[in-house]
């Protein structure tokens, strides 16, 4: 797995020659990804604050920190402020918005605990993203709001690239997942998810893992079939980041996706994503 930094953009072949082989890719300081970051900044500010009363608040009041996160996604949503400069962004690095499909853009909060299902979307642990839509060309796009370190990042297992991994696809189920974050909003702001958000390695992970560091402004790309996670030691205060998952049309990925080596879900869930720039539905 190697690192590729750049600041010049890719277009999609380029930038899947190097996906599809397991390479990440670091798109550093696009200038959309810069403004949506200082943007970003200002929204989180207007509900929490700065870290260390996000931190006071996160200890002292967790009801109370749970359900200003619930106004602040709320907040962030109804932006299309935001939507429109990552779309801005992705054109930035070389993508053809016509020709690629995302899901949401999602605002994750990850604090320094272990807490991995709450409503705020908390840490991860150790998965595939392909687990969850079934769709092996597909690839992530990711971004934090602040400074990260490596207690707070995204720990990558190279070793897992091609090596199959005990999982819960098989079992996993979207519509459980939805009845269970509906119950749980039913019940508080805080409420833990009692259902994974996605598929989850089952076995020891053995490889010790790959932490990647990047900055506000960066832009980091990387294929679905990665094995990854939140770094499994959280510390360092708060994450905030921002993540949307894509895949191109048969215009733009001819090249040959990853190898499905582990997941045992059964159909694709095209029907998660839409065409970015007008939002058309994809049609196989």
């Amino acid at each position: 797995m190697k690192i590729i930094r750049t600041s010049q953009p890719l277009n999609d072949r380029e930038r899947n020659a190097y996906l599809f082989k397991g390479d990440l890719i670091l798109f550093s300081r696009i200038p959309a990804m810069l403004e949506l970051q200082r943007e970003m900044d200002e929204l989180i500010r207007s509900h929490f604050g700065d870290q260390t009363s996000l931190s006071d608040r996160f200890q002292s009041d967790p009801q109370g920190f749970a359900a200003e996160m619930a106004l602040l996604q709320t907040s962030f949503y109804k932006a299309a402020r935001m939507r429109d400069l990552f779309k801005d962004a992705l054109a930035q690095s070389g993508m053809s918005i016509q020709h690629n499909y995302a899901d949401k853009l999602f605002l994750r909060c990850v604090p320094p605990t272990r807490d991995s299902n709450s409503q705020f979307r908390g840490s991860i642990g150790q998965h595939r993203d392909t687990w969850g839509s079934n769709i092996q060309h597909q690839i992530n796009w990711w971004s934090p709001i602040y400074p990260i370190s490596n207690g707070n990042t995204l720990t990558f297992y190279p070793h897992y690239w091609s090596t199959p991994v005990v999982n819960t696809t098989a079992d996993w189920s979207f519509e459980a997942f939805r009845k269970a974050r509906q119950q749980a909003q039913s019940i508080s702001a805080n409420a833990q998810i009692d259902y994974p958000y996605a598929p989850q390695a089952v076995e020891t992970v053995t490889d010790e893992g790959v932490n990647i560091l990047l900055d506000p402004g960066d832009l980091l790309c990387f294929s679905s079939a990665h094995l990854h996670g939140s770094s499994a030691e959280p510390r360092s205060g708060f994450r905030f980041n921002l993540e949307m998952r894509s895949f191109g049309d048969k215009d733009t990925d001819r090249d040959t996706p990853p190898e499905n080596v582990d997941n045992a879900q059964a159909n694709p869930h095209y029907h998660w994503f839409n065409r970015i720039s007008d939002g058309g539905k994809y049609l196989r």
